[in-house]
């Protein structure tokens, strides 16, 4: 092999590098997890499991596969919605990432499982309030709702712990709900 064809092979392969990276946003059609790598970093948070949070037993965590700790795998797919002045939002957890969404506003959060310093874990992402709206580093604050079933009390948080959503109940559900939703 010459060193003209080694140059086309490398030259080659830096542009289907180039490519591939260039499709990783949220904007593009990627995984967004641009965006949820930032809400970690804004709060300080380490990414961890979703089955290792202190709501994991809400989930649907799975043992370990290929000698990965179970806790690390995250969540089964899992869907809880809202009723009453809740009923339009929907939260999915899925593997270590949440989305949380309003049926009426479009409002919506994206983001990883993480660890704050002092041990408190949540999801830390990004928030809009309406479709296409400015996102900004947000927490998904979760806690068990004693005593209902399976039952999430949830808000999202800004960077400055003020709440930017909720307190809102959420209700896991066998299925997203479809059809429309009684919007305020």
């Amino acid at each position: 092999m010459n060193i003209l064809s080694c140059s086309r092979t490398a030259g080659a392969a830096l542009s289907l590098l180039a490519a591939l990276l260039a499709g990783c946003g949220p904007t593009t059609g990627g995984t967004g997890t641009g965006d949820s790598l930032v809400g970690l970093t804004s709060f300080g948070a380490t990414a961890v499991g979703s089955c290792s949070a202190s709501f994991a037993d809400a989930l649907d965590c799975q043992t370990g596969a290929g000698g990965m700790p179970a806790n690390q795998l995250g969540s089964a797919p899992v869907v809880f919605s809202g009723s009453g002045a809740a009923e339009p939002y929907v939260l999915t957890v899925q593997g270590n990432q949440a989305e949380l969404v309003s049926r009426c506003s479009n409002a919506r959060f994206d983001g990883l499982s993480g660890l704050l310093p002092d041990g408190v874990s949540g999801f830390f992402g990004s928030f809009s309030e309406a479709a296409g709206g400015a996102a900004q580093p947000a927490q998904l604050d979760l806690k068990r709702v004693q005593g209902v079933g399976d039952t999430l009390q949830l808000a999202v948080l800004g960077v400055d712990g003020q709440i930017l959503l909720g307190p809102l109940q959420l209700q896991r559900v066998a299925v997203a709900p479809s059809g429309s939703a009684r919007c305020p």
